[in-house]
């Protein structure tokens, strides 16, 4: 005989997809801020000064989120270092090219510009860029993923408690972001 849960309960299945989903939020937001930490890095490693390379408001850059989620999902299953860098690579070459036509649509300009790199194509994406996100793919598969799966582990309510405040925090900020261009 099978006990029938209390909807809200531990254990009961829309809460463990609920925490899952949350748990998927958070790392959205990891992926974006370690997007944004890099392109400030890259930055100031290049052009020794410090410039606000994100869209939004705080220090994450969604373009990161969204690739890094794409990286988790097509190698959670192969993670040979070698296929995750050769297919990550491709992955988030193609995801650049193709980000790249509506955020310039969007915002006027294109946030990033690979014209003065080696073997570019439009100055929107280039081997050198795509070689280092297959490294930076390889890193997120076999070191952050991992991580953020252990905090995944906690408790339901802590991961819920942050996946929600980063879901909240990243919607507000992206509404206060563009709902001013939409009225212009």
């Amino acid at each position: 005989m099978t006990t029938k849960r209390s909807p809200g309960t531990p254990g009961d299945p829309c809460l463990d997809r609920f925490t899952w989903l949350c748990s998927y939020v958070f790392e959205f937001t990891v992926c974006a801020l370690c997007g944004w930490l890099y392109e400030e890095g890259l930055e100031l490693a290049v052009n020794h000064a410090y410039a606000d390379r994100g869209v939004l408001h705080l220090p994450l850059l969604p373009i990161y989120g969204f690739g890094g989620l794409l990286v988790i999902f097509l190698f959670r299953k192969r993670n040979h270092w070698l296929w995750v860098f050769g297919m990550s690579t491709l992955a988030t070459t193609v995801l650049e090219l193709v980000a790249s036509y509506p955020i310039e649509r969007i915002l006027g300009y294109l946030p990033w510009y690979y014209g003065e790199w080696p073997l570019n194509y439009e100055g929107r994406i280039s081997v050198l860029s795509s070689l280092i996100f297959g490294a930076l793919a390889l890193l997120l598969v076999k070191a952050v993923h991992p991580l953020c799966r252990k905090f995944a582990e906690l408790p339901a309510w802590i991961v819920r408690t942050a996946g929600i405040t980063c879901g909240v925090v990243l919607i507000a900020d992206t509404a206060w972001t563009f709902l001013p261009l939409l009225f212009k």
